[in-house]
């Protein structure tokens, strides 16, 4: 009688929660490049930061809101804010917008009531095990049922904008249109990046 011999299985290395980025449906997302950190190649500052452009986005929309929002009653985040949506969802944001109503006070855990605006630029995820289309629409529709009033998604290899309201079509639009962020004020990424000779591929 041959004995038989099973081959030992691969332990498979386990991912440090600083590369997880977010949890979606109980999911988790890694950072773009998280194998890179956990070989070696990089560290974890090489693969978490954003680009200069989308800086720039970021910084164009939060001056739009700030110039043009009462100081003392809006706070427009910034920095991947973290957002608990429920056990299966940890979400963050590039942009959120609250009324200071809504917030009871500042902890050092994630923020618990959906913003009135959220913006995000660009997506940095690995997509092995989620598409990037998968992960934008996933995402966006755990946004808009937690209460979210309005998600917007800037993809600068596109050169374009996608709105997601409640209840309504989710458009897809050219940046270089005038598109509402919030109570009357619009952004112009095409002409507002143009002024500040930003060359794009």
């Amino acid at each position: 009688m041959e004995a038989i011999i099973v081959a030992p299985k691969k332990r498979e290395r386990r991912v440090p929660a600083s590369l997880i980025k977010e949890i979606l449906d109980g999911q988790p997302i890694y950072y773009k490049g998280y194998r890179s950190v956990m070989y070696g190649h990089k560290n974890l500052e090489e693969i978490m930061g954003a680009s200069s452009l989308q800086g720039l986005v970021i910084l164009y929309i939060q001056r739009l809101l700030n110039k043009n929002l009462d100081e003392m009653m809006y706070l427009p985040m910034t920095g991947e804010i973290g957002l608990h949506l429920s056990n299966r969802n940890n979400l963050s944001g590039d942009i959120m917008l609250y009324h200071i109503g809504q917030i009871e006070k500042f902890t050092k855990r994630y923020f618990d009531v959906p913003p009135l605006l959220q913006v995000e630029v660009d997506v940095e995820i690995d997509t092995e095990n989620i598409s990037q289309n998968l992960y934008v629409t996933r995402k966006t529709q755990r946004l808009l049922e937690f209460g979210v009033k309005k998600v917007i998604w800037v993809f600068t290899a596109t050169q374009s904008v996608w709105v997601a309201e409640p209840e309504q079509d989710w458009r897809i639009i050219n940046w270089n249109k005038d598109i509402e962020l919030f109570e009357g004020i619009s952004m112009n990424l095409g002409d507002y990046l143009a002024k500040m000779n930003v060359e794009l591929e």
